[in-house]
């Protein structure tokens, strides 16, 4: 049997460096994973990147040749899931206008990612069980089963141990498809990923408007580490396609390029943790505060200094300790006492 190649020997395998220790241990078991034939179960948060990884061991595996198949088990109704997986013969329903050999088939001699495979109805799990148990699968509508050879991976942001118990998902489907469980860790647990991260994302939506990747403003990273990414990986992406068609050319990537969603974590710092000395965090979470003052007030200092408290020279002055004052003339600078709104 021939051996995998390394993941920097195979065109078009992803890049999924991390300085992160839980995503290397991830890696690592994904790795171990693709020089086997086993069933894989991919657990984590929506948004960790679980085809991703799904895509990295079908690439690194002796299948590598053969197609890979993805279905999001949630994104259909029940009844065309299991039309999708298993096929249809020709009149098998109101519909079924020709026949549909299904996703089984058309995966033979790969690999087929049943994504959110919790959201699995009972009578759904049984046909699945009893395809993977036989190696067969039969359209609706048809009388003679075909064999297949595919390798399944399985995914779920659900807890499917608890789902068990809870009677929702058979045990017995629960243990064929979690011989190699792999935990993908959420964003938030990787706070050492997000710069490389950024620019990889960055680079990426750049080329596909055809731009030169923005440089983003120190200030605008420390809002991305201070947010908590409930949508993980996702969410960032968004975010900064998003940013990206904001600017203008050869502009920096700002805080006022981000969503509000990013930008109204930035008060709880402390969920982040301390990253330097003490002065340091103060003066990042004043420059937060300012910046919040500054977008409620359009950008017009007199309004933001009147509202923290200050003179229109203490704020210009923490403005520029904290490196938020524009340069003289920039257009950020220009109108924002005579009324005209920040980006």
């Amino acid at each position: 049997m021939a051996q995998p190649a390394s993941p920097r020997s195979r065109p078009g395998a992803p890049d999924l460096r991390t300085r992160s220790g839980a995503m290397r241990t991830a890696l690592g078991l994904a790795r171990c994973a693709a020089r086997s034939g086993v069933r894989v179960l991919l657990l984590g948060e929506t948004g960790t990147g679980k085809e991703v990884l799904a895509r990295f061991i079908h690439r690194e595996s002796v299948r590598h040749r053969g197609p890979f198949v993805p279905l999001n088990c949630a994104a259909l109704p029940e009844t065309l899931v299991e039309s999708e997986l298993f096929g249809h013969r020709r009149g098998a329903f109101t519909g079924a206008l020709r026949e549909h050999p299904g996703l089984f088939v058309a995966a033979d001699g790969g690999t087929l990612l049943l994504d959110e495979v919790g959201e699995m109805r009972a009578p759904l799990q049984a046909r699945l069980l009893r395809a993977l148990e036989e190696g067969r699968v039969r359209p609706l509508g048809g009388l003679a089963g075909r064999a297949v050879d595919v390798r399944v991976i399985a995914a779920t942001h659900r807890d499917l141990a608890s789902e068990v118990e809870a009677g929702r998902f058979r045990r017995d489907l629960y243990y064929r498809l979690a011989v190699f469980p792999i935990r993908l860790p959420p964003l938030r647990e990787r706070r050492e990923d997000l710069p490389a991260l950024v620019d990889e994302l960055l680079a990426r939506h750049a080329v596909r408007e055809g731009l030169p990747p923005p440089a983003i403003r120190p200030e605008a990273l420390d809002a991305l580490l201070a947010h908590t990414w409930p949508g993980n990986v996702r969410e960032l992406d968004n975010a900064l396609a998003r940013a990206l068609a904001l600017l203008d050319p050869g502009e920096p990537l700002g805080p006022e390029h981000l969503p509000d969603s990013v930008l109204g974590a930035e008060g709880g710092l402390a969920e982040a943790g301390p990253r330097g000395p003490l002065r340091e965090e103060l003066a990042r979470v004043e420059a937060v505060l300012i910046r919040r003052a500054l977008r409620a007030h359009g950008g017009r200092r007199a309004e933001t200094a009147r509202a923290l408290g200050l003179s229109r020279e203490g704020l210009w002055k923490k403005l520029r300790r904290l490196g938020l004052a524009a340069p003289p003339g920039s257009p950020s600078t220009a109108g924002s006492e005579s009324g005209g709104a920040a980006r």
